[in-house]
C-alpha cells in the first residue's frame, strides 16, 4: 500500500498582504490626484485674480500717463519765466577726453 501525503499550502496570507498593499497604493494615488487637481484649481483662480488686478493697474497707469502728457503740454516758456526760471548764459559741459581716464570740466567763455 502506498501512502500519499498531501500538503496543503495556505495562500491566504500573501494574498491578504498584496490586497492591502494595493488598497494602500490606490488610496495614496487618489489623494495625490486630488491634491494635484486642487493645486491646479488654486493656481487658475490666483491667475485670474492677478490678471484682474493687473488690468486695474494698467488703467491707473494710463490715466497717470494722460495727466502727465496734459501737464507737460501746459508748460510753456512764458509759464516757466513767470515761475522764476532763468535761462543759463554761462553753460558748463563735462566731457571725457581720450587720453585721460577721468573727466574734465570745459567752460564756454563767450
Amino acid at each position: 500500500m502506498t501512502f500519499t501525503r498531501t500538503k496543503k499550502i495556505d495562500n491566504s496570507e500573501p494574498s491578504k498582504g498584496c490586497f492591502w498593499c494595493l488598497v494602500f497604493m490606490l488610496t495614496f494615488c487618489l489623494f495625490s490626484y486630488g491634491y494635484c487637481v486642487r493645486g491646479a484649481i488654486v493656481n487658475i483662480v490666483e491667475r485670474q485674480n492677478i490678471e484682474s488686478d493687473l488690468s486695474v493697474l494698467n488703467t491707473k497707469v494710463a490715466g497717470l500717463e494722460a495727466e502727465y502728457i496734459k501737464a507737460k503740454s501746459a508748460i510753456t516758456p512764458e509759464l516757466a519765466a513767470n515761475l522764476g526760471f532763468i535761462s543759463q548764459t554761462n553753460k558748463k559741459f563735462v566731457v571725457k577726453t581720450v587720453n585721460t581716464p577721468g573727466l574734465s570740466l570745459i567752460t564756454n567763455a563767450n
